[in-house]
């Protein structure tokens, strides 16, 4: 199973993933409306989770990570926006109240994970009822960057993943060269 490895921090957060996916322009394309919380799954530096707050400055943006030093930086980078909160989770377990959330937003996260349906039923069970889960993940392809082919998720298998402990695909979005875009909503 293909992990993160904190030593590749700054792929994070480098010119070339800013050209190909730019963080607010990437998060326009999913219509996000300032009408709720949105928890940014496996934020990881901030990446999204720090532009999310400009999306959603009446309401809260919460990132969480499995990695605490991650998570440090990604807190460095936020301390002067008064709308993020970062916290530590385990991997099947998020520190959130159910039906607490109405975006969970997920960004090339779900070829880490080993047990899938256990991860979208946690993701499931914090979504408010008609919330979004909006995925952004890599192209199931070959291609210099991102996780070996055989551990990535192709979108059909994303949508038949979700469909099958019941969200229910609303929109298909072209994300980048790389990476597909789905929105999901609770129902």
């Amino acid at each position: 199973m293909h992990k993160f490895n904190i030593k590749n921090i700054e792929k994070l957060d480098n010119p070339q993933r800013r050209r190909t996916m730019p963080p607010e322009e990437t998060l326009a394309k999913f219509n996000i409306k300032d009408d709720g919380t949105l928890l940014d799954v496996g934020c990881g530096i901030g990446y999204f989770t720090i532009p999310a707050a400009k999306f959603l400055q009446n309401n809260k943006v919460i990132g969480i990570d499995i990695v605490r030093e991650i998570l440090e930086v990604a807190e460095d980078r936020a301390k002067e926006i008064n709308n993020i909160e970062f916290r530590k989770s385990e991997e099947y377990s998020f520190p959130l109240e159910n039906n607490s959330i109405k975006y969970v937003f997920i960004c090339n996260v779900i070829h880490e994970v080993e047990n899938k349906k256990r991860y979208f039923n946690e993701i499931k069970r914090v979504l408010k009822e008609n919330g979004y889960l909006l995925i952004i993940d890599w192209d199931k392809k070959e291609m210099p960057m991102g996780p070996p082919i055989n551990e990535r998720i192709s979108k059909d298998e994303m949508m038949e993943l979700c469909t099958s402990i019941g969200l229910k695909t609303i929109k298909d979005i072209n994300v980048s060269p790389n990476n597909y875009g789905l929105v999901l909503q609770k129902a």
